[in-house]
């Protein structure tokens, strides 16, 4: 008979556990430490590349996007996204739930069951496929709330926390500064939450790392690394967003000028101006002439300053999260091995290399950047020089450079006719970028002693890369060939 007397307890625990909705979490989940990267677009297109970058170690947890709201017909509905093409391997993952900004419109007082049930559903169909992202450790809200709406935030929180395993952390968004006195208010609210990110660098972001590690929770620095930019038609109506590919693609369009934002007022982003003016079609979109297309770019200096400043006294912050934009490296400028190099402590430097090669009509010149490491964006830091000894230039042609000029022997700007020097500009020397097809044509062949070369590069990092005079190429020396033995006549 006593042997039966435990049952009692052994039902009370597992009805308690029901309750909770069967994952029986007892407190907080820790919050693993180590630097991080979201992936704002997934990895469907970027895997192979990424996996790569990803092994060498430099991240500790890869944010993907697992789940979207959207509300359809008058409520909000989950849909689950898509997982990559094979599992991710050697990374944890964190399963990100992301919603348009009209979500915090929402967050009214009493909305959270509804948006409970909402969330909950979807969440519920995405952890029974979790193995298909890889070895999952944890779900992010990124949620957008304000501090007005941090009660409703924190029950909807509360409400979904049992829907998570406990196996599992559950962390929230947070992108903006509690005021003088709100802060306690926040950590009541934010209490369901194992962890946050703080969102403290880049366009949009107003989070502060001081008044985030008061918040008694632990959680990761974010930061926005790539370009946003904004289009505006020439009628002055705004059209959709512009990814960092765009800026990319725009530095190397000759029909689009730039212009530097000199009216912005940002510490540590670059502002730049591109207004067509005819119509051009630029990775897919149509700009008409006279649109307006203004980016402002974070600054690699900055953010490298930031990455240290940030950390100092911190006492709960667990690493550091970089959002990387675009699916593939090919869409960005700062690219994911680059970041990866910035966390490994390697140097950041573009590796240009020039290639200048005379033939019977003049000089062609080509150069590639054979690193992952691009430079700034600059009209007039960036370049290849290559010096002709004498005044017989009658034609240049940029070809894959965006422009250039013409000196004489003392450096001093002069007619094409008198020049000695001619220097190809690259606006934007891109990761991995090959510049090809230039060519400077002569008046006769090249001078025995043509052609010497430099470069001059200004790395986003900002350390500045100045080549010396290159030697001339050498023209190969002709091997000597056997002596055919001629025919004797009479013989066939």
């Amino acid at each position: 008979m006593s042997s039966r007397r435990p049952a009692a307890p052994i039902l009370a625990l597992a009805l308690s556990m029901l309750a909770c909705g069967g994952q029986g979490r007892s407190g907080p989940r820790s919050l693993p430490a180590g630097d991080a990267v979201w992936f704002s677009d997934g990895l469907a297109a970027a895997e192979p590349e990424a996996q790569a970058v990803l092994s060498r170690g430099a991240f500790a947890h890869a944010f993907l996007p697992a789940m979207s709201l959207r509300k359809q017909g008058g409520a909000w509905k989950a849909s689950v996204a898509p997982p990559p093409t094979r599992p991710l391997a050697g990374i944890p993952v964190v399963l990100r739930v992301d919603s348009d900004p009209e979500f915090a419109s929402a967050l009214s007082p009493g909305a959270e069951e509804a948006l409970a049930g909402a969330i909950g559903e979807g969440l519920g169909r995405l952890l029974a496929a979790r193995g298909a992202f890889g070895k999952v450790e944890g779900v992010h809200l990124d949620l957008p709330f304000s501090a007005s709406a941090a009660e409703t935030f924190g029950a909807l929180v509360g409400k979904l926390r049992s829907r998570v395993p406990p196996d599992l952390f559950l962390t929230g968004s947070l992108r903006f500064a509690p005021a003088e006195g709100q802060a306690e208010d926040l950590r009541k609210r934010l209490a369901p939450l194992d962890g946050l990110v703080a969102f403290v660098f880049g366009e949009g972001t107003s989070a502060d790392p001081i008044s985030t590690d008061a918040l008694g929770k632990p959680w990761w620095a974010g930061y926005l690394a790539g370009a946003r930019g904004e289009w505006t038609d020439a009628a002055g109506t705004p059209r959709p967003a512009l990814g960092e590919k765009f800026l990319r693609a725009l530095t190397d369009e000759a029909r689009v000028p730039l212009r530097h934002d000199l009216a912005l007022n940002q510490e540590g982003v670059a502002g730049f101006l591109f207004q067509p003016a005819a119509p051009v079609e630029i990775e897919g979109s149509t700009f008409g002439a006279g649109d307006l297309i203004s980016f402002h770019q974070p600054l690699v200096t900055e953010l490298l300053y930031r990455f240290g400043s940030d950390l100092a006294g911190r006492k709960l912050m667990k690493g550091r999260l970089v959002v990387m934009d675009g699916s593939s490296e090919s869409e960005r400028i700062f690219t994911l091995a680059a970041l990866s190099d910035v966390l490994l402590g390697r140097p950041l430097l573009p590796e240009l290399r020039v290639s200048v090669t005379p033939d019977t009509t003049g000089v062609r010149v080509e150069a590639e950047n054979r690193s992952m490491h691009a430079s700034v964006i600059s009209r007039t830091t960036n370049w290849v020089e290559v010096d002709i000894p004498s005044n017989h230039i009658s034609d240049v042609q940029p070809g894959g450079f965006d422009r250039y000029e013409v000196f004489d022997a003392e450096g001093r700007p002069v007619t094409p006719g008198r020049a000695t020097r001619v220097r190809f500009y690259e606006t934007l020397v891109g990761p991995q970028e090959r510049i090809s097809g230039a060519a400077i044509l002569l008046r006769g062949r090249p001078p025995a002693d043509c052609c010497r070369f430099r470069s001059h590069v200004l790395a986003a990092s900002g350390t500045e890369l100045a080549g010396d005079w290159s030697a001339p190429p050498v023209a190969p020396t002709p091997t000597p060939g056997k002596t055919k033995a001629k025919p004797k006549a009479g013989r066939r």
